[in-house]
């Protein structure tokens, strides 16, 4: 059994939304437990997919054109996707970075997913975790405001981006958005957080364990306890007091909570239907004159297995720690025990409030269909088996014939067939057949081109999403944008005629009419 480590890790990608885009730098450092180096920094890339669009501004951010060498002449996603399967499921790894449990982690999981691995293991098998910097970083901020100088941006508004904090305390840094030198920078900050109150740091890792966080949320007499999260606002330091609603649907994993700066007694005047129109409204800013019947339903999700930070009601009455919340302890105490003594009926409440606001999602290319559910043991044992003997191939020819036994295989899981038509697709495409390689280009084209038909029938196409006449859109609407420096707008040229090249290759029935 390997002895227990961190994997420090970074990706640079093509854009932000993990369901869509795709990993085009991997790095990594391997720590011990007291964040010293084990082994070599590893640096990986792959080349673009296909049937992803990189965005403009993605570009503009990392600072690599699709057509750049490095991308080119690298892996493809398949074997990016396999050697980050191996690292990270080396048993005892605790798997770390910044924000990472928000942006890398799920784009991690679709990564495994569109590549038929196991989206999960690597996040709680073989004594397996992971941890995020940042929610560390905003903790110490609340509760430890001396361990480090915290900047704030051009509105004076407080700031935790990585590259903020590493000017801010002279971290390591040298080339932000490089995948490797974010990692040196998250593992610095690391140290510095652990330095500054190894107990706290040891408080927080403890919520790798669900069962810890549950033995606090779920404390069956309904003690406040402190929730620190990007989603409450940073004025009062993305923190406040919640009490559990319990579980209420079938996932074991979430609970309700109430945030307790929130008076619970005058949501019982209204009914499920008023809590059900005000679960998503989006609450004025702090300074714009606003009436009760305006707050969104004070209710937060919380999940168990998702290293949140909770810790218990006694710390935020350590000092100065309600102060910087801007919290009134005794309040919150009247609202917790409002709801200890109407417990029942605010959780009925919240149940067919929840009910009614449920709704039917349109349904997603299969690529981003990960969370319609789990797949069926018997469907992952052979993707399992599929993998193992694809890693021993030794040649083009091996690797096809696999393909084509991937293909034929009859899942009990709807979504996999055309899962692993995709798949082979984006990396052996000649062993599709040509049924199969005709129902890859309509694919592409609905999916790039949207709405798009004849020139004959004169229809246009209709710019959605990202495809091709969004990021042609993009890239006319960034050209004048201040938001970015003189240099980063030089790479939207090359960029464009870039997409104009892609457009004719992919979708040669049409062109491209862009004059790039």
């Amino acid at each position: 059994m390997s002895s227990p480590s961190f994997l420090f890790f970074d990706l640079e990608t093509t854009g932000a939304d993990p369901a869509y885009d795709r990993p085009l730098q991997f790095a990594a450092i391997r720590t011990d437990l007291d964040l010293r180096p084990v082994g070599e920094p590893i640096v990986w890339y792959a080349r673009p997919s296909t049937d992803c669009l990189p965005h403009p501004a993605a570009v503009m951010t990392t600072g690599l054109l699709p057509d750049d060498p490095v991308l080119t002449r690298a892996d493809s996603e398949a074997n990016l996707a396999n050697r980050i399967y191996h690292l990270v499921n080396q048993p005892n790894t605790c798997v770390v970075g910044f924000n990472n449990l928000r942006f890398d982690a799920p784009m991690l999981r679709f990564l495994f997913w569109r590549n038929l691995l196991d989206p999960y293991r690597h996040e709680w098998a073989d004594g397996n975790s992971r941890f995020d910097v940042l929610d560390v970083a905003r903790t110490y901020r609340l509760l430890r405001p001396d361990a480090l100088n915290w900047p704030v941006d051009g509105q004076g508004n407080p700031t935790l981006r990585l590259s903020e904090l590493s000017a801010a305390n002279g971290l390591t840094h040298e080339n932000a958005h490089d995948a490797l030198s974010d990692v040196e920078a998250t593992i610095d900050l690391a140290r510095r957080l652990r330095d500054a109150d190894p107990g706290l740091w040891s408080r927080l890792l403890a919520a790798r364990d669900k069962r810890q966080v549950a033995r606090l949320v779920d404390d069956p007499d309904i003690t406040p306890f402190l929730h620190v999260s990007p989603r409450l606002p940073a004025r009062t330091a993305s923190a406040s007091m919640f009490c559990s609603l319990g579980q209420v649907d079938v996932n074991r994993n979430r609970r309700e909570c109430w945030d307790l700066r929130f008076d619970p007694e005058p949501w019982m005047d209204v009914d499920a239907d008023a809590w059900a129109e005000r679960r998503f409204v989006r609450n004025p800013p702090p300074d714009a004159e606003r009436d009760w019947s305006d707050l969104r339903l004070p209710v937060k999700s919380i999940h168990l297995n998702r290293v949140p930070v909770v810790l218990p009601k006694a710390t935020v009455e350590e000092p100065g720690v309600a102060q910087r919340m801007v919290i009134d302890r005794a309040r919150v105490q009247q609202h917790a025990d409002f709801i200890r003594r109407h417990f029942k009926a605010v959780r009925d409440r919240l149940v067919a409030a929840l009910e009614a606001t449920e709704g039917t999602f349109p349904p997603k290319p299969v690529e981003e269909a990960l969370y319609a559910g789990f797949v069926p043991r018997a469907d992952r044992a052979h993707l399992e088996d599929w993998w193992s003997r694809a890693r021993g191939m030794r040649s083009r020819d091996e690797a096809v014939a696999h393909a084509r036994d991937l293909l034929a295989w009859s899942f009990e899981d709807p979504r996999l067939a055309e899962l692993a038509e995709g798949f082979v697709a984006r990396n052996l495409p000649e062993a599709l057949d040509v049924p199969a390689r005709e129902r890859w280009k309509q694919r592409l084209g609905e999916r790039l081109r949207p709405g798009e038909r004849s020139e004959e029938a004169g229809d246009a196409s209709v710019a959605t999403g990202r495809d091709f006449p969004a990021m042609f859109s993009e890239v006319a609407r960034l050209r004048d944008s201040d938001a970015w420096t003189p240099e980063q707008r030089t790479l939207l040229d090359p960029y464009a005629r870039w997409l104009a090249q892609r457009e004719r290759e992919l979708l040669p029935r049409w062109g491209s009419r862009r004059g790039v």
